[in-house]
């Protein structure tokens, strides 16, 4: 049997994890949408509604902190589930309190999509 469809927003500036992180999401079913940059995220979360947002930016960015400020606004609006993929910092959680996860990088995308498919069950 195969699962309905989850729609996800990728936001990550590693080209190469950010394929392998979509071709995983691909296998389990996600409908992915991606962008290499804050900006084109913010974009994307005003025009669509997404289930979760699997996110690596620079949050010490001015792009990276509205990026956040948007992705916050989302949760709380549409519900959309949000896990932070950051550099191993002891701030990196009072950053962004209010995500439902937030995963330490080096990461598996495998491991992450496992954690995405907690959500799509909502």
């Amino acid at each position: 049997m195969v699962r309905p469809s989850c729609p996800a927003l990728v936001v990550h500036d590693d080209d190469a994890f950010r394929k392998a992180l979509i071709a995983t999401l691909d296998q389990h079913h996600f409908t992915v949408t991606f962008s290499a940059d804050g900006d084109r995220a913010v974009d994307l979360l005003r025009d669509r509604k997404f289930t979760v947002a699997i996110v690596g930016l620079n949050i010490h960015s001015k792009r990276g902190t509205r990026a956040l400020e948007c992705l916050r606004d989302a949760n709380v609006r549409n519900g959309t589930r949000v896990l932070i993929l950051g550099e191993p910092d002891p701030q990196l959680r009072t950053y962004a309190p209010w995500a439902d996860e937030t995963l330490l990088k080096p990461v598996d995308p495998a491991y992450v999509v496992t954690r995405a498919l907690v959500y799509c069950g909502d």
